[in-house]
């Protein structure tokens, strides 16, 4: 989110629970695909420590959704 916040399935995390959230989600069957959607106000750097997180977990696959703007 813009203000930093992060969440995995829909639930507020710390960015450094991730890897083991994720690897949880993998241990019960989840695919190893990690799609990131990001507030378009978002911070750089925020999205940099996300990505950072995800590939301690070793998943190579990981897909961005961008939102159209409406004018």
């Amino acid at each position: 989110m813009r203000d930093g916040r992060i969440f995995y399935r829909n639930v507020k995390v710390r960015v450094g629970d991730l890897p083991e959230q994720i690897q949880e989600s993998i241990r019960n069957g989840a695919d190893r695909k990690i799609y990131v959607r990001a507030d378009a106000r978002a911070r750089y750097g925020d999205i940099g420590q996300v990505l950072d997180e995800i590939r301690k977990t070793g998943i190579q696959n990981v897909c961005f959704f961008a939102e159209r703007v409406s004018p």
